[in-house]
């Protein structure tokens, strides 16, 4: 799910690496072959050191515990320097390992290659285009054209989900947000469980269609990244000569870079960041302090929106609380207990333990009081500096993931995961009047340009389906009777 492009570099520096190790040692142990092995065991090492560390646990572990992470790292170093004394590897092993290290090469080169022959983003953008006219093209200027901020915080849940699940009371954030004037929709619902297949729902002011052939697995999410980068609602705004900004996330499916300023750029690409989290490295850097917490300060301190023209929308998706719960309650960075997983949620992070479902919910709720105080402290800043007239938007694209079951409505919390916070502002107060308090976000932009921009869009009945992680063309409504269940801590 992210561009081809965005995987050379690294793929180039890890390769011209594995060359200057390879030589280093070759000249070091006077032997180029022991010198390849050298620099094989070193990758092993720094990129599969969690495999390592799982296959150990699951056998050895078993019988005296888990290893330390620095004990096993030892261990390993050891066997890795005996390997290297005690090897003669030659020019026939060598060989052996270069067919093999090619098959494993042309595997995902073939997959690649395959996704990107299949890709077909003229369809897409014309997909886009339809739903433009179709649902927009009434879009006109009524008086002055407020500023948007729209602000997507990833699993941000209800206040009421936060008590009966997590045992968290959300009252003092929900109340601070009411006395800068903002509503809440307190029985809100998003429309499906999925961060892309919400949020293109909620920024083409529409569900997909359930009747159109959806192309399966990762060629639907790539079909849906493009629908959610050239989505009807920006488009619209654009063409009412807004400019438009998104700030940089640490996600390249809902990464917004075709707006007209991408604000806080990284200068090292999701992917080649994601392949720094998967290794040694990161757990050494983040041991010295030398990593940014997935949910970084100057996100929401530094006033990017001084350096718009009005009028604008500003597009801001934070990872949080969602995991990794990588931050504490004081925006300190940690590391996460019960191991790095990325941005692995629900099942793909409690495996269906509870004693991993514990960890989610600490993590979540110690991520969730630091994501409360940033954004309060945002909000009072957008409230008090950004001009009228103006509309900001805060919500969840879903709910948490601590009951939530990547492949089962079955053994889903729906309450949990269709249940996010929502929370509206205008300087004139008039969309807060508008606001229904049990709004399924679907229609968050319907009440929106109906109240600022002339547009007379009917509001869709709610519904919220559940979509499969493994095949999202799986799907299957979520009843009232579930969405109201009580689920146990």
């Amino acid at each position: 799910m992210t561009d081809v492009q965005a995987a050379l570099r690294p793929a180039i520096a890890g390769f011209l690496v594995a060359l200057l190790l390879t030589a280093l040692s070759g000249a070091v142990l006077r032997d180029i072959y022991r010198g390849a092995l050298c620099t094989t065991l070193i990758v092993i090492l720094v990129y599969h050191f969690d495999r390592l560390q799982i296959f150990f646990n699951a056998t050895i572990g078993r019988l005296s515990g888990p290893l330390p992470d620095v004990l096993l790292l030892a261990v390993l170093l050891v066997l890795a320097i005996l390997i290297v004394m005690l090897a003669r590897p030659g020019p026939n092993l060598t060989r052996i390992a270069n067919v093999i290290a090619g098959v494993m090469l042309a595997l995902p080169l073939a997959t690649l290659l395959w996704q990107e022959a299949e890709a077909d983003d003229a369809t897409v953008r014309t997909l886009a285009a339809e739903q433009r006219d179709s649902l927009l093209a009434a879009a006109r200027p009524v008086g002055s054209l407020p500023n948007i901020v729209h602000v997507v915080l990833d699993a941000y849940s209800r206040q009421d989900v936060l008590t009966n699940l997590y045992g968290f009371d959300n009252t003092p954030f929900l109340d601070s947000l009411r006395r800068l004037n903002f509503a809440v929709a307190d029985r809100a619902t998003t429309p499906y469980n999925q961060t892309m297949l919400a949020m293109t729902s909620v920024l083409s002011t529409d569900y997909l269609d359930p009747q159109a052939p959806l192309p399966p697995g990762v060629s639907l999410r790539r079909s849906l990244r493009k629908q959610l980068q050239d989505n009807p609602v920006m488009g619209a705004l654009s063409r009412l000569g807004y400019q438009t900004a998104a700030l940089d996330v640490r996600y390249d499916p809902i990464r917004m870079d075709q707006v007209d300023r991408l604000l806080g750029r990284h200068w090292i690409s999701n992917f080649g960041m994601t392949t720094l989290e998967r290794s040694l490295l990161h757990r050494l850097a983040l041991r010295l302090g030398f990593v940014e917490a997935s949910l970084p300060r100057d996100m929401f301190e530094t006033p990017y929106e001084r350096e718009l023209t009005s009028p604008f929308f500003l597009y801001v998706h934070a990872l949080a609380p969602h995991p990794p719960f990588d931050v504490n309650r004081h925006g300190e960075p940690m590391e996460p207990e019960g191991g790095w997983r990325g941005l692995a949620d629900g099942s793909h992070f409690t495996d269906g333990n509870p004693e991993r479902r514990r960890i989610y919910r600490d993590g979540y709720v110690e991520k969730l009081q630091f994501t409360n105080q940033l954004v309060l402290a945002y909000l009072t800043r957008l409230v008090q500096e950004v001009p009228d007239p103006k509309v900001i938007l805060v919500h969840g694209d879903h709910g948490g993931g601590m009951q939530f079951d990547q492949n089962s409505l079955e053994y889903t919390c729906a309450a949990e995961r269709f249940s996010p916070l929502l929370a509206v502002y205008a300087s004139d107060g008039r969309l807060q009047q508008a606001l229904p308090p049990d709004l399924n976000l679907v229609n968050l932009y319907r009440v929106v340009f109906n109240t600022y921009i002339g547009t007379q869009l009917p509001l869709l009945p709610a519904q919220s389906t559940f979509a499969d992680w493994l095949e999202p063309t799986k799907q299957q409504p979520v009843s009232p009777e579930q969405l109201g269940q009580q689920c146990a801590l």
